[in-house]
């Protein structure tokens, strides 16, 4: 499993394509000291990367993003009011790589829908 300064897998849960990781954000990582200091906001760029991690954590290869045909941010991720998610991805077989669904949520609200296709 991937580890970053950004965030900590607490726990995962995969079956076949099919997984849901709970993660921790690790408010002493750089990013937040420079987005923005005094109100951290997780950048949309790092939790999109955060999922193609995941996903490449369950594929159990390197992953690259080769389409985002949806990305939806519905609500802002700061590691203050949301220090623990969920991301939940499913990951479907094509002939050039994998289709992704994924969303990021908490117990109260989703945060992040994205749709795409990542390649090896």
């Amino acid at each position: 499993m991937p580890e970053t300064k950004y965030y900590r897998i607490l726990n995962a849960q995969c079956n076949g394509h099919d997984g849901v990781f709970n993660i921790a954000l690790l408010p002493d990582c750089e990013v937040y000291k420079g987005h923005f200091p005094g109100n951290p906001v997780s950048p949309g760029v790092c939790n999109i990367l955060m999922i193609k991690e995941l996903a490449e954590s369950m594929a159990e290869r390197k992953l690259f993003i080769k389409t985002i045909r949806r990305c939806r941010f519905t609500n802002v991720i700061t590691p203050a009011t949301c220090p623990e998610l969920y991301i939940k991805i499913n990951l479907a077989d094509t002939a050039g790589g994998y289709e992704i669904i994924a969303s990021v949520y908490d117990n109260e609200r989703a945060y992040l829908e994205l749709k795409g296709e990542l390649t090896a």
